[in-house]
């Protein structure tokens, strides 16, 4: 078998197939002989990873999504799986057609997956991609841990942009060898486009090795959870609110279609994801997302000890509406989980300079204080903050829907744990609202590094519950989570640990 490089394979017309070997060693990658039979069409996107609709932890229930990429052309897919290395199970496979290109150049495209289900808990599976008879991609996965197990996973946000820091850090998220990825949102820039996710997220974190200067094959084998935030919904309506206009970007709205995320969420929700633009460009879209748009937007799920709550905290939601409410509610109080985390792209608590002022998210907070939340992770600012553990009582008149333009401030009264030091004092009193947002791209706030007298606002009476702003460097946070002990690093683009605490339970 002859070695290729991604490029050989992608530029090919479909006579050369690649294999997909295991990411062990350097990570090379072989094409067996061409066999006799119908031409291949040229794959846009290869092979990857989803975790799939499933939420909670049951035995024999899990799944795992396998999906991929094509130029319209007629082909013939299988997707075989199974464990200690037997491919005796085969998924069904479907398509949809994706508009995809950039300005006038556009294209349809054939959206392939096949869900894996059935499957065990904390159980290595392998999976085999073929395509008219020919082997194309070997990989294998391990399913979600259940409850007792260890776990380990990184997060980041505000990445894909195509520069050398979002390949050096999905490298340095490869290396800690994650049970999965939790992106804080902004997967991609700048407008969530089906084209940007080819361009600068598939090469990056589908990467044919693992090299800080290439990205890494995480997708291959790595389940990748994340959060719908506003460059995923980049355009505005003649109101100035935001919303998906396909008139304008017939592939808007990836992350409905690339992503296969848990479907537990509200299935009508109160505020989903505003679209505008052509119906045939809409009907299009809406075939290729089918149950996932609009409720996608929010889930969550259990991974061991843990469990995740995610949201769509865009301008367009309403974090007090009701109904929104009582589902969070319901969500963390349904589960046993010994540890909670709550995503959402707008931090409730910032102190940056550049999105200081949208902080809706943080009417929130008394239920996430009620129900035992124990981290908040959020992006939009491009940097790393990490507070001390805090309450907050919100007061004022409260949001409405759709406020006008980018002031969402929220007053109220801070309650600060200043005993809590991640070190000697590892158990704290409140949540802590951590900010993962430098993942790649260009990052804010020069000069905030280490310079806390820049860390307060007057609209916050100057509360100082920031301990920690790094600003002039990219970087990942990786999570070990251990039964009652959490763990929580902050890694550089240079894989350098920069931050380290514990928390531990009662």
């Amino acid at each position: 078998m002859t070695p290729f490089s991604r490029r050989d394979f992608l530029r090919s017309a479909g006579g050369v197939t690649f294999l997909a070997l295991l990411p062990q060693g350097p990570g090379a990658f072989a094409a067996p002989e061409p066999a006799a039979g119908p031409r291949l069409p040229l794959f846009t996107v290869l092979p990857y990873i989803q975790p799939g609709s499933q939420s909670r932890l049951a035995p024999g229930a899990d799944s795992m999504v396998v999906a991929w990429q094509t130029q319209e052309a007629p082909a013939e897919f299988h997707v075989e799986f199974g464990d200690a290395g037997a491919f005796e199970r085969r998924a069904t496979v479907v398509s949809a057609v994706r508009f995809s290109g950039r300005g006038g150049d556009v294209e349809r495209r054939l959206n392939w997956h096949a869900e894996l289900t059935g499957l065990e808990l904390g159980r290595r599976y392998v999976y085999r991609v073929s395509g008219n008879g020919q082997v194309l991609a070997e990989g294998f996965f391990t399913t979600r841990q259940p409850r007792g197990q260890r776990v380990r996973f990184v997060a980041f946000g505000d990445n894909s942009y195509g520069d050398p820091s979002d390949r050096a850090i999905a490298f340095h998220a490869h290396a800690q060898h994650p049970d999965f990825v939790m992106n804080c949102g902004d997967n991609v820039y700048d407008s969530g486009l089906d084209n940007e996710y080819q361009r600068f997220f598939f090469p990056v974190y589908n990467s044919d090795v693992a090299h800080h200067r290439v990205g890494a094959p995480l997708l291959r084998s790595v389940p990748f959870y994340t959060v719908i935030a506003n460059h995923d919904v980049q355009d505005k309506d003649a109101n100035n609110h935001e919303t998906a206009d396909f008139g304008k970007n017939p592939d808007a709205l990836a992350f409905y279609t690339a992503m296969h995320l848990p479907l537990n969420g509200p299935e009508v929700p109160t505020y989903p994801t505003p679209i505008q633009g052509p119906p045939d460009r809409i009907d299009v879209f809406r075939a290729a997302a089918a149950s996932r748009f609009p409720r996608m937007a929010n889930y969550s799920f259990d991974y061991g000890d843990a469990h995740f709550l995610c949201l769509d905290s865009n301008l367009y939601t309403d974090p007090n509406d009701p109904t929104l409410r009582r589902w969070i509610e319901a969500d963390l109080s349904s589960t046993d989980a010994v540890w909670k985390f709550v995503v959402c792209h707008h931090p409730p608590f910032n102190v940056g300079g550049e999105h200081f002022q949208v902080q809706h998210m943080r009417v929130l907070a008394p239920i996430f204080e009620a129900h035992g939340v124990d981290i908040v992770l959020s992006g939009h600012e491009h940097n790393y903050q990490r507070p001390r553990p805090l309450r907050f009582m919100p007061s004022g008149p409260g949001l409405s829907a759709l406020v006008a333009g980018r002031d969402r401030k929220v007053p109220g009264r801070f309650t600060v744990d200043r005993h809590f030091d991640g070190v000697t004092h590892t158990l704290p009193d409140g949540v802590l609202y951590v900010v993962s947002g430098a993942g790649g791209k260009h990052l804010y706030d020069p000069g905030y590094t280490d310079a806390p007298s820049r860390w307060t606002h007057a609209e916050d009476s100057h509360e100082d519950y920031v301990v920690r702003m790094v600003t002039d460097r990219h970087s990942l946070t990786v999570f070990d989570l251990d039964g009652d002990r959490l763990t929580m690093r902050q890694v550089d683009e240079d894989g350098v640990e920069f931050d380290r605490l514990v928390i531990t339970k009662a």
